[in-house]
């Protein structure tokens, strides 16, 4: 039978497990109108088993960079109702930063501050484009992308220093932007919930104030730390063996590359702005929002992020999508899990504003 994307997303808000892991509550979020687990999610593996392109399948390499950068995939479509966007350019002594910022209206809105995924050396402002707006309208507020400096180019922490320097703009222009610089929050996908992260450490004793960090598949640690602890028992593959080996094993290999990237001296990756999850004192941070996803890689080092979270007394809300595979929120009006996803965050954020 064929469902809407509607009655997709319903399923997924009905239908809800929960599970522990020590002290960490985990809300699953099961496979709409599926029983059973063990496999990818039907839409999902359909755009695996279709897919063209043989290299996004292997580890990444430094030849791939050129091509990858060139690479321009939309594959997701605009859920969002009347939300407009546009352009501000700023400027810094040496270069230049772009912002997009959706949804600003007469009316004052609290604001979150997008940071993109992308293995810090892509640029995919344009493929959340659909995906900050929908998030916009869900949070009613004030979305504002920003773009950062790539590596190998910019290496560590010169996108870092951007994000952070968005935050400080924003802050500084809430007239400009009409946002209420007391309802700040930050959401990132991928390695945007590092640099978000590493922008709330970075803001502590600055004049603003993150009340919420929303993360979606977050890289947490760029160091070995969890992998020597990631075994592939960890996942639940009774179904599509081969296709999710090829995709946990392709991207498990592909960090080696973003370190060399991202880094110049490689002993950084356990610094807590590299590797958040080597951050000793999580107290200071506020509500968060993690999602992770059943086949991604990352899964296992966001559940010790979480239960870190909950050791510290961090209010933490954890999410995992059955059958998904890491960045799924780049299928939104695809895949519903990403329309569920935004949801929840959108969801969170405005609890976290009322209280």
């Amino acid at each position: 039978m064929n469902y809407t994307h509607e009655e997709l997303t319903k399923r997924l808000e009905e239908r809800v497990a929960h599970s522990k892991k020590g002290r960490l509550s985990i809300i699953n979020k099961e496979i709409p109108f599926q029983e059973g687990s063990g496999g990818l999610d039907p839409r999902v593996k359909r755009f695996l088993t279709n897919e063209v392109d043989p290299n996004k399948r292997r580890p990444l390499e430094i030849d791939d960079l050129e091509l990858t950068r060139n690479r321009v995939e939309v594959n997701n479509k605009d859920l969002s109702s009347g939300i407009r966007s546009k352009t501000k350019n700023i400027f810094s002594e040496d270069h230049e930063l772009t912002l997009k910022i959706y949804n600003q209206t007469k009316e004052k809105k609290p604001v979150l501050i997008y940071y993109h995924g992308g293995g810090f050396f892509e640029r995919d402002t344009d493929v959340m484009e659909n995906v900050c707006k929908f998030l916009a309208q869900k949070a009613n507020a004030v979305v504002v992308a920003a773009e950062y400096r790539l590596a190998p180019e910019h290496p560590y922490q010169d996108g870092l220093n951007d994000c952070l320097e968005a935050v400080q703009y924003v802050y500084e222009h809430t007239r400009e932007f009409n946002i209420d610089a007391d309802k700040m929050g930050l959401v990132g996908d991928s390695v945007g919930g590092n640099l978000a992260l590493g922008v709330h450490q970075l803001s502590r004793g600055k004049p603003w104030n993150i009340s919420y960090i929303g993360m979606l598949c977050p890289l947490v640690d760029l160091s070995y730390v969890s992998r020597n602890t990631w075994k592939l028992k960890h996942y639940d593959m009774n179904k599509d063996f081969e296709l999710i080996h090829q995709e946990l094993v392709t991207m498990k290999d592909s960090l080696n590359f973003i370190q060399t990237l991202y880094l110049t001296n490689l002993e950084d990756v356990l610094l807590p702005l590299v590797s958040p999850l080597l951050r000793k004192d999580k107290t200071a941070l506020p509500p968060i929002t993690l999602t992770t996803a059943e086949f991604d890689f990352l899964r296992i080092q966001g559940e010790e992020f979480s239960s870190q979270l909950v050791d510290s007394g961090v209010p933490v809300r954890h999410f995992e999508y059955k059958g998904m595979d890491h960045a799924f929120v780049r299928k939104l009006g695809c895949y519903p899990q990403a329309a569920d996803a935004i949801k929840e965050i959108s969801n969170h954020f405005k609890r976290v504003l009322r209280k």
